[in-house]
């Protein structure tokens, strides 16, 4: 890790799109506002009735938010500021997937071994291991599961491919960062309202403590997930997989005997920490995000190109 800058795709400044709706003409005047009441609204609407009106378990009744939410709220938003054409730079972003294959093994290896790491300081945990071969189909099954309908394709199209370029152009990279983790934390409360989601408990102690724990948590590996973003052109697939991980436990395979326990969560906040930290301080804060006049000069060696 260095604090070269890479080029990410940029934020198009197109000509606002002429629109005969009112709503769509509210919308390109403040994208980002509507994008994350549109992320919110639907999202945490349907949450609410399911879990207080009809009291429904997270799954199978959860898969619909992520996409009513934050990658509804991308496309919608996108078709009102940029047309069509924004769209279609959208859909590319969603499937660059020709980056250098060490993002790939990162994703895939990499994450799972640091939160194998973040086990180890758990009591009991270096006697518990105990690999089970057998549970890995399982593993692979559930793998590809939560990759599509337990979050990360539903989540990751509006906080990374859309929100995570323009909030780095609005505040700067570890600003923006900040502000987005904050918001993509919040996204969730209203799962914690579902006792056992993210450890929460029963009572408003049950559920704000195991909350502030995953907030720290979102906070920290988002540093890493714009650092990739950035190092990998915007790259939609690799956030996707970097995401899937993080919501898919090794321990069934590796610990059988290690609860999924709220310390865990803690040693997960301070292993994701440190590495955000050391981002920050190899890349001086800019997470590997180009200057302006750098992404300008690719951005015109590769129209040249073409």
């Amino acid at each position: 890790m260095t604090g070269t800058a890479h080029s990410i795709p940029p934020v198009h400044h197109a000509p606002l799109v002429r629109h005969t709706s009112r709503a769509a003409r509210a919308i390109a005047r403040r994208p980002m506002t509507w994008f994350f009441v549109l992320a919110f609204a639907p999202a945490w609407a349907y949450e609410l009735i399911c879990v207080i009106v009809f009291r429904l378990p997270l799954m199978p009744w959860m898969i619909a938010a992520p996409f009513l939410g934050p990658t509804a709220a991308a496309f919608v938003v996108t078709h009102a500021v940029e047309g069509r054409e924004g769209v279609r730079r959208l859909l590319r972003d969603l499937i660059r997937w020709r980056v250098a294959a060490r993002w790939y093994l990162l994703a895939l290896v990499g994450v799972p071994a640091l939160l194998t790491v973040c086990v180890l300081p758990l009591p009991g945990a270096l006697s518990a291991l105990d690999p089970q071969p057998a549970a890995i189909p399982t593993w692979l099954v559930l793998y590809a599961v939560v990759l599509v309908v337990g979050g990360p394709l539903g989540e990751e199209p509006g906080w990374r491919c859309f929100a995570t370029p323009r909030l780095q152009d609005r505040f700067g990279p570890t600003v923006g960062t900040f502000v987005l983790a904050v918001l993509w934390a919040l996204w969730h409360l209203p799962l914690s309202l579902i006792e056992g989601y993210n450890h929460a408990g029963a009572g408003l102690g049950g559920i704000i403590r195991p909350f502030l724990i995953f907030l720290a948590f979102v906070i920290c590996v988002s540093y890493l997930f714009t650092w990739v973003f950035n190092r990998t052109q915007g790259s939609g697939p690799i956030a996707i997989l970097l995401h899937t991980p993080l919501n898919v436990s090794l321990l069934p395979v590796l610990f059988p005997t290690v609860p999924d326990s709220l310390r865990y969560q803690v040693w997960q906040v301070v292993g994701f920490g440190v590495v955000a930290v050391v981002l920050l301080v190899l890349t001086r804060g800019r997470l590997s995000l180009a200057s302006a006049r750098h992404r300008g000069a690719e951005e015109r060696a590769l129209a040249k190109r073409c």
